[in-house]
């Protein structure tokens, strides 16, 4: 088995983010064959060294990917902390194995509905962590009034967003019910209050958001609230728009 940098094995095993697991190596808190290794880039086979956090064998497995089809008026945390209720439930009640320490990656708000996923690779979802990374996601958006050819083309340039530029790849007006406009939008952003941005810039609110695709993972054969594994082009897909491919 080829050798991995100790964090980044600390993070796919669900240890811990990358990040956190450089704090805990500096931290002296990670041990390798018995000794301390404080020195961040250390090589170790996880196969052949014996690896413990604060005394506790770290064991990696394969990493598990999911997608889940989030209904409207769902939280998008499998938090225990999280409210249930019939008013405010999680997507915690879909999900049978939740003890696995799975992490919501491109999680949507509660109002918003579609593709998300769940993994217990740790790399994968600091890199995913904020605002989706360099992952293109394709959205169905709901927005109030005509959209026209000029406003679709001012939401193809893009809009500003907390300092920097948010540009789609792809920006398309789908369908229209005479009062309402949907739109089709192909971005590498997950967070619902950018797309709510981009009905401010043409001055039409965004009355529904729902995720149709994450990178090549659509919800094809998904009810609201299933989910199935990744297969493995769609998981090697993935990885390459994360910049996370081993080949």
């Amino acid at each position: 088995m080829a050798k991995l940098r100790l964090q980044k094995l600390l993070a796919q095993a669900g240890v811990a983010s990358r990040r956190r697991a450089e704090d805990m190596i500096r931290a002296g808190e990670v041990t390798v064959n018995g000794k301390v290794v404080s020195e961040l880039g250390t090589q170790v086979d996880a196969k052949a060294d014996r690896i413990e956090v604060r005394g506790r064998r770290v064991r990696p497995e394969a990493p598990l990917y999911r997608v889940l089809l989030k209904p409207r008026a769902c939280l998008a945390t499998l938090a225990p902390s999280a409210a249930n209720t019939a008013e405010r439930r999680s997507i915690a009640r879909f999900i049978p194995d939740v003890a696995i320490g799975w992490h919501v990656v491109a999680p949507l708000d509660f109002l918003s509905e579609g593709v998300i996923l769940l993994t217990t690779d740790g790399a994968l979802a600091e890199r995913m962590g904020r605002g989706g990374g360099r992952v293109p996601m394709t959205y169905h958006l709901k927005m109030q009034g005509q959209v026209g050819d000029e406003e679709i083309a001012r939401l193809t340039r893009g809009w500003k967003w907390d300092g920097r530029l948010v540009k789609p790849s792809a920006v398309e007006a789908i369908a229209t019910t005479g009062k309402n406009t949907w739109i089709e939008l192909v971005v590498a952003e997950s967070r619902p209050r950018v797309l709510k941005a981009a009905g401010e810039t043409i001055r039409h609110s965004v009355l529904k958001i729902s995720r149709v695709r994450l990178g090549a993972i659509s919800f094809e054969g998904l009810k609201m609230g299933g989910f199935r594994d990744l297969g493995k082009q769609e998981l090697k897909s993935l990885l390459r728009d994360a910049g996370l491919a081993t080949s």
